[in-house]
């Protein structure tokens, strides 16, 4: 207005027009007065000051970056020299309002690139839309696009563009060094290329078949300028952002380039909004998720669905085959059920033994096949395994969580199902207390019943000991797994059986004599897998086989005593009352009482003086000898008159008398128990 009013009232001036080039784009008529609209537009001068047409004349008024001003004249108008010089100071105070009108439309442009992002709308949308914020500020350029790289492919592809180009240049995937947008990500730095030259050599590496997408997608004609910028995210290159001028000129300027840089830090929040946006949302999925299948488990668990119904929807959930092994009765569950005659359970258990975290493992026998087993842990004692068989990558979060879900609710249910037969045991324990209590007829038959103790034609009580351990959890476990191993090696041999403690008592029953050495072998057998599986050795006492159950009671009191003599010995071992013979003597007397006895005949006999080993092994020998002096004598190679010399000798120091009965009896017992006890 300022320009229209200085020229009509201090010029006088009854024609006239105002044109306005920015950044080097075509003039646009911004104001005409009593002009012909239609006259042609001005032509690019950059150097001209002044020209004249038939019918009027343009007066130039050039200022940086490519922006020049037109007043044009009708034929007949005449400017002195003096409005001349005051028109050029309003006309670069209108280039000052136009800059300002300009960085005020920059300015609003970016503030409405980030309102986009705080919106969160579609990613794809978003770049796009901040392409075009982009090229709206950067008017001279014509097309803008944003590639992104993908580490599968090692490569980057179009994430986003505007401005022409066509669906083809989707096909494009640029090496990292590969053309402009390649060098860019790989050096990290954002470069402008003003002529044409230029371009061409940094592109000169491009695939021929880049090439053939690139000019399917989009037709270059007179590509004068190009600015690519990269993109970092979180302090790593992620993407480029390119854009091209055509024109008879280059027209893109360092300006333009900071400009850019300024959007490509735009397209880095977008970004990094994205990925926390994705990431929260995953998670927050994953939550949700989590909820579900935590409340399905739980009311599986709540409903006493059992480790057969937890498995097999477990084993859906995450889709895979999958196996749950008690450690406390060595049960096994899988889905499919088929699957646990594939897979070595005992290799597996023995692979595991020590495991206390999840690990992947791979069997030959399953033709390497990965195996996922996670330890189910409860009070810090492994209780079971769950096996999913899955590579490594396959162990994504959501299958993770499910295992890790599904972990709770089965040491859950192994401990219900374990608390359910330790209260068994208990109420097992105190009937047969009760039982073996009983002397009168009818009330034995009475207790057996409630024991559920059926009429064989002999019985056999067994007592094991199994070693005792500081963590009660630990052995309660064990001794629930020494029991399946009862159940399952002397099936229908076994009466009643429960632990109490750390000991598991047996009550076996069989119609025919000729059974109590196939459970006896059955005993040699559990106590030998013991050993393999455990590296500890049980200690096992066995009754005598007795008919009818009214002697059930005398042969649990035998295997008390058989299990009695083991531990006083400190022996690890099965024993029989019946061959403990002797020792039925000593079983209830301390082994310190013995150790004393002994010492009372050995002890004067250990003398250095008097030839200790001499007298000590005589006397051992005589007694074993049945006191045949002769035989003795030949035994140690001495003549038997100093046989007699070294037992006068241990006469005098035992004062006793091998005349004695007494006496020989006490020497008898004390080289027996002396041989026993070390034994």
């Amino acid at each position: 207005m300022k320009i229209k009013q200085f020229l009509i009232d201090d010029c006088c001036l009854s024609h006239f027009q105002l044109w306005e080039g920015i950044k080097g784009l075509d003039f646009s008529l911004v104001l005409s007065h009593h002009f012909d609209k239609d006259t042609p537009t001005p032509r690019k001068f950059f150097n001209h000051k002044i020209h004249s047409y038939e019918n009027y004349t343009d007066i130039y008024y050039h200022y940086p970056n490519h922006t020049s001003f037109v007043i044009r004249l009708s034929e007949s108008s005449v400017l002195k020299k003096e409005s001349r010089r005051k028109l050029e100071m309003i006309i670069d105070l209108h280039y000052l309002q136009v800059m300002l009108d300009r960085e005020k439309y920059i300015r609003n442009k970016v503030m409405e690139s980030i309102r986009d992002i705080s919106i969160l709308e579609d990613l794809d949308d978003l770049l796009k839309k901040i392409l075009e914020n982009a090229l709206s500020v950067i008017t001279v350029a014509d097309m803008g696009v944003l590639w992104m790289y993908e580490p599968n492919l090692d490569a980057l592809f179009p994430k986003a563009w505007t401005g022409g180009p066509s669906e083809e240049i989707k096909k494009m995937r640029m090496k990292v060094g590969e053309g402009i947008i390649g060098k860019t990500f790989k050096d990290n730095k954002s470069f402008i290329l003003t002529n044409i030259e230029d371009v061409l050599s940094e592109s000169s590496n491009i695939s021929p078949d880049n090439l053939f997408y690139l000019y399917n997608s989009v037709q270059f004609k007179d590509l004068q300028t190009i600015i690519s910028v990269p993109i970092r995210v979180e302090n790593r290159t992620l993407c480029v952002l390119i854009v091209y001028q055509s024109g008879p000129s280059p027209l893109l300027t360092k300006d333009d380039q900071q400009l850019l840089e300024s959007f490509s830090d735009q397209v880095s929040i977008a970004l990094r909004n994205s990925r926390l946006y994705q990431t929260l949302k995953k998670h927050n999925d994953l939550l949700l998720q989590r909820d579900i299948i935590h409340n399905n488990l739980i009311k599986m668990s709540l409903q006493s669905k059992g480790l057969k119904k937890i498995a097999h929807e477990i084993g859906n959930m995450i889709n895979r085959p999958l196996m749950i092994i008690d450690l406390t009765d060595n049960q096994i569950y899988s889905n499919p059920t088929t699957w646990k005659s594939e897979t070595p359970i005992e290799l597996i258990k023995i692979k595991t033994k020590l495991q206390s975290e999840p690990s992947f493992t791979k069997m030959e026998s399953l033709n390497d096949k990965s195996l996922y087993i996670y330890p189910i842990i409860a009070i810090d004692v492994p209780i079971g395994i769950m096996i999913v068989e899955m590579e490594q990558d396959d162990l994504f979060p959501l299958n993770k969580m499910i295992i890790e879900q599904a972990s709770s609710v089965i040491a859950l249910e192994i401990i219900r199902r374990q608390s359910l037969v330790d209260s068994y045991y208990q109420k097992t324990n105190d009937l047969f207390n009760d039982f073996i209590q009983c002397r009168e007829y009818n009330l034995i038959r009475s207790k057996a019943n409630e024991l559920g103790i059926a009429p064989h034609s002999y019985y056999m009580s067994i007592i094991i000991h199994l070693h005792p351990h500081s963590d009660f959890h630990f052995l309660n476990m064990q001794m629930h797994n020494l029991i399946t191993q009862i159940t399952k090696y002397l099936g229908i041999y076994v009466s009643i059986v429960f632990g109490y403690g750390n000991k598991v008592t047996i009550v076996s029953q069989f119609n025919n004599i000729a059974d109590e050495d196939y459970v006896k072998n059955k005993l040699k057998l559990i106590h030998t897998n013991w050993f393999q599986v455990h590296d500890e050795l049980l200690n096992i006492g066995v009754g005598s086989c007795y008919p009818s159950m009214d002697n059930i009671a005398k042969g649990y009191s035998e295997a008390e005593k058989a299990l009695s003599f083991l531990i006083s010995r400190q022996l690890k071992t099965i024993i029989n009352y019946r061959d403990i013979g002797i020792n039925r003597l000593f079983i209830q007397q301390p082994i310190d009482d013995l150790n004393s006895f002994i010492n009372e005949v050995f002890n004067p006999l250990q003398t250095d003086r008097d030839n200790t080993l001499d007298l000590e092994q005589t006397l051992v020998t005589y007694i074993e000898n049945n006191r045949q002096a002769t035989q003795t004598a030949k035994l140690l190679h001495i003549h038997v008159n100093t046989l007699y010399q070294r037992l006068k000798r241990i006469e005098e120091k035992l004062q006793i008398s091998f005349s004695n009965t007494e006496d020989i009896l006490k020497l008898q017992l004390a080289c027996y128990l002396r041989f026993s006890i070390s034994r």
